[in-house]
């Protein structure tokens, strides 16, 4: 995330790297359970660095107040949108918002957290999402470039997508613009990550 941050998002491990990016769109974890059970096992040990909680916000059963109270209680003061819901696009995106689980509520949720006293670490995946994001003042703005398909041309396309966001987005404040390197994704990101504030990535 930034240099001394972790992104605690324990699901991972039970997910294969290339599979990791597709929890978001399909029931195939409880990402919050495991989040949380980690949580109140203990804080983990990070070695004095300082931990954003992973949470899929679109979660019907997330209950904003349980969930403040533990990451409280576990000294854990700032959130992040991930896994996120916006690697979901057309039609599909609409039925998913009508139906309240879409970005929408995503970004929703996150200003909640935020007006709850949370840091917020806001991951966007799509020019209008990252302008939507940026009026709830996140601390920080990820750069989602999307699925690592096999087809590098698309993964090139959604790259070159990621870099000219971010001028636009210098434009809308100053807060600092990360780019995030899903797994898949190599040298397309280059162009896209000399033009941000920071790198996010998947330490396994």
């Amino acid at each position: 995330m930034a240099e001394g941050d972790v992104l605690l998002a324990p699901f991972m491990a039970e997910i294969p790297p290339a599979h990791r990016e597709l929890v978001g769109v399909l029931p195939v974890s409880d990402v919050n359970a495991a989040t949380l059970d980690v949580l109140r096992a203990g804080p983990p040990g990070l070695q004095g660095r300082r931990t954003i909680a992973g949470l899929m916000l679109v979660d019907p059963f997330l209950r904003l107040r349980d969930v403040t109270l533990a990451l409280s209680a576990a000294g854990v003061a700032a959130v992040a949108n991930y896994p996120t819901v916006q690697l979901i696009d057309g039609e599909t995106a609409r039925v998913f918002d009508s139906a309240g689980a879409g970005v929408a509520r995503e970004i929703a949720v996150l200003a909640a957290f935020r007006e709850a006293g949370f840091e917020t670490v806001a991951f966007a995946a799509s020019l209008d999402s990252a302008r939507a994001m940026l009026r709830h003042r996140p601390s920080r703005l990820v750069l989602h470039p999307g699925l690592a398909l096999a087809d590098w041309r698309e993964r090139a396309a959604s790259s070159l997508a990621i870099a000219h966001m971010i001028p636009i987005l210098r434009d809308q404040g100053d807060t600092p613009l990360l780019v995030y390197r899903p797994h898949g994704f190599g040298h397309e990101l280059d162009q896209a990550e000399a033009l941000a504030d920071g790198l996010a990535w998947i330490a396994d």
